[in-house]
Formats: C-alpha cells, sequence, structure tokens
C-alpha cells in the first residue's frame, strides 16, 4: 500500500506475502497472520490516510476502512482520528526463516562459506573468476555471479570486471533504533504510524512471544556501526504519546539497532529495488541486486523466484 503501482517494491511484496505464509507453514516456522493498522493521530493526518489506502486498492492489497468504534474495539489502548487495516499482515521469526533457507541450499547440494571475503570478480570466456578470501586466498569458477551483498552490495559490485561505474549504486547508510517495552503488551495487531519518504514510522511491532517493541526511526549516517544512541528515547515518548497516551516511559528500554541499504539519497524520494540483468548492463552472467531494505523479508522469496526465472 506504500509503492507505485508497476513498481518491483509493490509486485514483490504482494507476491512475497502469499509465498512467505506458504513457505512459513510448510517448514513450520513460527509466524502468525496480526493484521495492521494504519493510523492517523491528527486530522490533518487524514488526507494522506486516503491516500495510502487509494494507493493499496489501486495495487490489489486487501486493505479496508475501519471506523473509531471498530478501532477502538479492537485496539482500546489507541488515540486515533482514523484508520486503515490489513488483515494479511503478519510476523515471522526471521532466524527460524534463514536457517530453513540455509537448509534449502545444503540440501540441495549447495555450500555455504562462512568468514569468506568476497575481493573481485572477472568474466573469462564462458565463467567468472572469483577472488575470496578466508585465512588464505582462493578462487571459484562460476558461469553466474549474483550480487546480494545488501549493505555491501556497491563494494562488491564495484569489483566486477567488465561491469560499467554507471551500473553500480551509492548505498546510503539509514540507521534505525528500536525500543523494547518490559509492560504487557495491550496489542492485537501493528500498528503503523503514517510513512515518510524514507521511512515507515515509529511503528508497534512484536515478535511471536509477544515482546513489545517501536521502532524504527531513521538517522543516515556515514559508516556502519551498531552503537545505540539512548538519547532519543525522548523522541521515541514524545512519538509514541500521539497514539498512545497511556504508555509508560520508565518501561521503555533500548534494544537494538539495524541499518537499511539505501540507494537514494536523504534528500530523494524513495527509489525502487535496483535488479539488473545482462540486458541492462551487457555483462553475461552476472544479476546485480541494490537498494533492497524495506520490504525486503516479504519480498525475498518473490525476488528469488524472479532471479531464478530469469537465469
Amino acid at each position: 500500500m506504500y509503492y507505485p503501482k508497476n513498481s518491483l517494491k509493490t509486485k514483490f511484496c504482494v507476491e512475497g506475502n502469499k509465498l512467505l505464509y506458504k513457505y512459513a507453514k510448510l517448514k513450520k516456522i513460527s509466524h502468525k497472520k496480526t493484521g495492521k493498522f494504519i493510523i492517523a493521530s491528527h486530522k490533518n493526518e487524514l488526507v494522506n490516510l486516503e491516500k495510502i489506502f487509494l494507493q493499496g486498492r489501486s495495487n490489489g492489497v486487501d486493505l479496508k476502512k475501519s471506523t473509531l468504534e471498530e478501532i477502538k474495539k479492537k485496539e482500546p489502548e489507541l488515540n486515533v482520528v482514523g484508520g486503515l487495516f490489513s488483515p494479511e499482515t503478519g510476523i515471522i521469526d526471521v532466524p527460524e526463516f534463514i536457517t530453513s533457507l540455509e537448509g534449502d541450499i545444503q540440501h540441495n547440494e549447495g555450500v555455504i562459506s562462512f568468514n569468506t571475503n568476497f575481493l573481485s570478480a572477472k568474466r573469462k570466456r564462458k565463467a567468472f573468476s572469483i577472488q575470496c578470501s578466508d585465512l588464505d586466498e582462493f578462487e571459484i569458477e562460476a558461469c553466474v555471479l549474483i550480487n546480494s551483498a545488501g549493505l555491501g552490495s556497491e563494494n562488491v559490485s564495484s569489483t566486477i570486471s567488465p561491469l560499467k561505474k554507471v551500473f553500480t549504486h551509492k548505498i546510503h547508510f539509514a540507521k534505525g533504533h528500536y525500543f523494547k517495552y518490559s509492560g504487557i503488551n495491550p496489542f492485537d495487531s501493528l500498528i503503523y504510524p503514517l510513512p515518510s519518504e524514507s521511512s515507515q514510522g515509529l511503528h508497534v511491532g512484536f515478535d511471536i512471544s509477544r515482546q513489545l517493541r517501536f521502532g524504527p526511526d531513521i538517522s543516515w549516517v556515514d559508516e556502519i556501526d551498531y552503537l545505540f544512541d539512548e538519547t532519543l528515547k525522548e523522541k521515541f515518548i514524545s512519538s509514541i504519546h500521539n497514539y498512545w497516551p497511556g504508555m509508560e516511559p520508565e518501561r521503555l528500554h533500548p534494544d537494538y539497532c539495524g541499518i537499511r541499504p539505501k540507494i537514494q539519497k536523504p534528500s530523494e524520494k524513495m527509489k525502487d529495488f535496483s535488479i539488473q540483468f545482462p540486458k541492462d548492463h551487457k555483462v553475461e552472467g552476472f544479476i546485480n541486486l541494490q537498494g533492497i531494505e524495506s520490504p525486503g523479508i516479504t519480498s525475498s522469496l518473490a525476488i528469488g523466484k524472479y532471479v531464478s526465472s530469469m537465469i
């Protein structure tokens, strides 16, 4: 509901949502279809809420307008002036999901090489010569090379020969903090304030055990570091109190932070996933993925299906 109609983010989020539920059920991965409220805390936000509703409907998303009575009945702690409900939104245990994918690779005779640095790759005749290192340097030959290195995708792409520089996006680091809540979780659904161009706001999330957390915020950083800025607590308190006045600040504690690999600058509008094939950059056998941030987890199986079908 947040992305342009014909964007890759829309296509893969909608398709990936269905694939992820199916995969999680098949593999017995912990997950739950919780639903999500997208809320307006002030009357001046209702116009943007309507835009999200129309965008979602245009994209084929199951999205419903909720009356204040319906919201209050389902989420009595919320203080809002309007809301939409997305019944297909859910949560999944991401470590379990990653472990399952790892098992799929190994069961299909794939090899996962931990603590291994990618150094460079050069196309030679019908294969790539790929230089790597762990304690020693070694070489791999492969007909197909896929760059899906996330935060490191710019560094990887810039060392592929003969890829031209114009096909490598600059990665901008968007850091986000999460605070956890030590009190009782009063919510049955995820709660999302209205998004900005760069972020979906300080939303209410929880894991399978119902541990409540808030985030992420967004701060643009020059280097990758996961130090937690505890001075952000007042900003979080103010934002959360807009829609949950009953939140007790003393129960809010630092949890963790992450970094999103964005291909737009802080001053630019949201950019789509970048997935380049040989028809784009003319390097046979090379597929370049960059800017795979939100909704990356939801989209992941759909992206994998798309890339493998193109191969």
